[in-house]
């Protein structure tokens, strides 16, 4: 049963380890109080069941798919990239004119995945080219 459960939606070690360093973003990020928050968005009821899952979804990505990129690849500069750019925004939250504000926008998230995917297939090129490197999967 596990097997054709596994074959038909593509679910693997890979993607649960990236799935779960993309819930440990949000939570670091909701845990830090950063604007990520959907109740902050809504008086709650329609505008928040639509609102919280495009709300979630770029930082779950910029957590998933790096994570996805190390187990499975072993490509390794896009989650440091990640890791850096959640860590700037829990520490610049206090500010003015926080880095939060620039971190929360959906267009940014895309951005940033494209960002963190041209770096890991350039990382999985130069990788390609040095001797006694592989590729094979860590788990």
């Amino acid at each position: 049963m596990g097997g054709v459960f596994e074959e038909t939606l593509q679910v693997n070690k890979y993607t649960i380890v990236g799935g779960f360093l993309g819930a440990v973003n949000v939570a670091f990020l909701l845990y830090a109080h950063w604007n990520i928050d959907p109740q902050m968005f809504s008086d709650g009821g329609v505008v928040l069941v639509l609102t919280a899952p495009i709300v979630f979804l770029g930082p779950f990505l910029l957590g998933a798919v790096p994570g996805y990129l190390l187990v499975r690849y072993r490509i390794v500069s896009p989650l440091p990239i990640s890791g850096f750019l959640t860590w700037y925004a829990f520490v610049d939250r206090g500010s003015m004119e926080p880095f939060i504000v620039l971190y929360s926008n959906p267009i940014v998230h895309a951005y940033s995945l494209g960002v963190l995917v041209v770096v890991g297939f350039g990382e999985y090129l130069v990788r390609d080219q040095v001797p006694y490197v592989s590729h094979d999967p860590i788990l």
